[in-house]
């Protein structure tokens, strides 16, 4: 029916059998936006489907375009309800209410603490081969609050040694930091 590589026969079958669609959707009680989002829907769905499409005498193309259009609508419904579904589980959850209070500048500073915390994650990601897996574990547990006297006396080894490796990669970091931030502010 279609040759893809043909513009003018894709358009040829939009302007036959668009408006057909359209009204199949409407017949099957969608309202004209929802009408229009499935028939854009159906049409990808064939323009997809045009390689594999054998063309059978004994098939008519217009049942199965309705087969197509009607399977396109029922999963539309479906979609729809799991929206409407999560929408009203939403609603009910009290932790949503939240966010109708949450200000422009609120939001702002929270992007803010997040865009600091994501650079210098990433920066740590970036420089971790550059050290040892020993050197980056006792940076880690460092930073999460243990002192250089307890991991000395867990690892044998000195106290110096550890916050010396702290210093290495705290200024690895901090190079790493100013780089990423130059190059993505």
């Amino acid at each position: 029916i279609i040759n893809r590589q043909d513009e003018n026969s894709w358009e040829d079958f939009v302007y036959y059998y668009r408006q057909f669609i359209y009204i199949i959707c409407r017949q099957m009680k969608l309202n004209h936006h929802d009408s229009e989002e499935v028939v854009q829907k159906v049409l990808l769905k064939i323009w997809n489907k045009f390689p594999e499409i054998k063309h059978d005498r004994k098939k008519r193309f217009r049942g199965w375009l309705c087969q197509v259009t009607g399977n396109t609508v029922k999963d539309y419904y479906r979609q729809q309800n799991r929206r409407k579904k999560y929408h009203d589980e939403a609603a009910e959850d009290e932790s949503w209410g939240h966010l109708d209070s949450i200000s422009v500048p609120e939001i702002e500073a929270i992007a803010e603490k997040e865009w600091t915390n994501y650079l210098a994650n990433l920066a740590l990601k970036n420089i971790t081969p550059k050290f040892s897996e020993k050197v980056i574990d006792i940076f880690i547990k460092l930073s999460k609050g243990h002192t250089a006297k307890k991991l000395s006396e867990e690892l044998g080894i000195p106290a110096n040694t550890i916050s010396v490796y702290k210093k290495r990669v705290v200024q690895k970091l901090h190079e790493e930091i100013r780089r990423l931030h130059s190059e993505l502010e």
